[in-house]
């Protein structure tokens, strides 16, 4: 396979002493659309080697005075590393989202990669890590004319291109399924991930070919449809990730009506004036549904935003938790969970790492009946305008 660019050497140097663990880490800021960068880190698994590719955002109104170091250490209670120096760096066309990519052996063991942000000016700092594993099932990424798409999804009838890590003959499988949204967190039931799925259709495209999806659905990119190993790629409308049309909006607000309001919106079939009337009743007043209607949209695109894979974010579990509960005050992670704190109403979540060859980094809410307490006193207050 031929890469745009040159491959980035590493040299092991000193040890980087950061002084802190993964575990113990606070990563609020990986959710926090008001912080200045997002580090985004995407293994790919080749034949023989790992290639991690990189994207550095920068976001709109943040100063572009930002640098990148690498660290590997061993475990997730590792206070320190070994630094990883990377000999050359690429640049996109808008200069301000820096992105390229690592090539690391297959490891014998897993190991961590941890990206250190620092703002050149201010001095602040965030970290993100990836977990490095030979048996990471994603072989292929997707392109525009622009470089390596940063989004979770793809948009209906705008032109792709599809890589494999390996140069291979890639088979597209499609599927059309509406999934549904996530159960609220005291369901007695829990949460699934989809281990498989029949597909509606096939199709194949080389390496480095260009396609435009023309219908909506999931799509599974494999050079081998014999391993559980490839990407996929939900596309969506246009407009994705934010809802503008009436019969958009319906689908989330499930999480905040009772069913006679959900019939009532359904029933309502894309007719503003009626939709509008439902919204007024549950709000009841036309100054709070105004509220209401732009704070709880915002949180839907959010959540599509930092959640999408094989569904849409807002129905994931913890895009659903981040809808109705807003943004956590604190995030940990280790390699089978991801726990988040909410101080004000003094609970706490843990998903539980729950991966497939459509999602390796799917993510369960272990549900309880505790929750049902705080979840009901949070949907009141969004009924009510207020919002965390």
């Amino acid at each position: 396979m031929k890469f745009s660019i040159a491959i980035l050497f590493l040299l092991i140097a000193a040890k980087a002493g950061y002084g802190q663990s993964i575990a113990a880490s606070n990563f609020r800021h990986w959710y926090d659309p008001q912080n200045e960068v997002e580090l985004q880190i995407r293994p790919v698994r080749m034949t023989d080697k790992i290639m991690v590719r990189y994207t550095l955002i920068v976001r709109q109104g943040a100063p572009n005075n930002y640098s990148i170091s690498w660290e590997a250490r061993n475990s997730y209670l590792d206070k320190e590393g070994v630094s990883v120096v990377e000999k050359d760096s690429v640049l996109t066309q808008t200069s301000k989202d820096r992105r390229g990519f690592l090539i690391f052996n297959l490891p014998a063991k897993p190991w961590l990669l941890i990206g250190h942000v620092r703002n050149k000016s201010g001095g602040r700092g965030w970290d993100y890590f990836k977990q490095i594993e030979s048996i990471y099932p994603i072989d292929g990424w997707i392109e525009t004319h622009n470089g390596t798409i940063t989004e979770n999804h793809l948009s209906k009838n705008k032109e792709y291109i599809a890589r494999s890590a390996d140069g291979k003959r890639l088979t597209v499988s499609y599927y059309k399924t509406e999934f549904p949204a996530a159960l609220p967190p005291f369901a007695e039931k829990e949460g699934r991930s989809e281990r498989f799925l029949f597909h509606d259709s096939l199709f194949h495209i080389d390496d480095g070919g260009k396609f435009t999806p023309k219908l909506e659905g999931l799509y599974l990119f494999q050079e081998d449809t014999a391993v559980a190993r490839g990407f996929s790629y939900r596309v969506v409308k246009e407009n994705f990730p934010k809802f503008t049309k009436v019969d958009e909006l319906i689908a989330p607000l499930i999480l905040i009506t009772d069913q006679t309001e959900y019939t009532n919106l359904t029933n309502a079939k894309g007719d503003k004036p009626q939709f509008d009337k439902v919204i007024l009743g549950i709000t009841g007043d036309k100054d709070r549904a105004r509220v209401f209607m732009k704070n709880f949209f915002h949180n839907v695109e959010l959540a599509n935003i930092f959640f999408s894979s094989y569904k849409e974010g807002w129905k994931t579990d913890r895009g659903m938790i981040y809808l109705v509960m807003g943004l956590p005050d604190e995030v940990s992670k280790n390699s089978g969970n991801e726990i988040w704190i909410y101080k004000s109403i003094n609970t706490k979540f843990t998903f539980v790492k729950s991966g497939s060859v459509y999602d390796p980094e799917n993510y369960i809410l272990l549900r309880d009946k505790k929750f049902a307490d705080a979840w009901y006193g949070t949907i009141d207050l969004i009924r009510k305008a207020r919002f965390q």
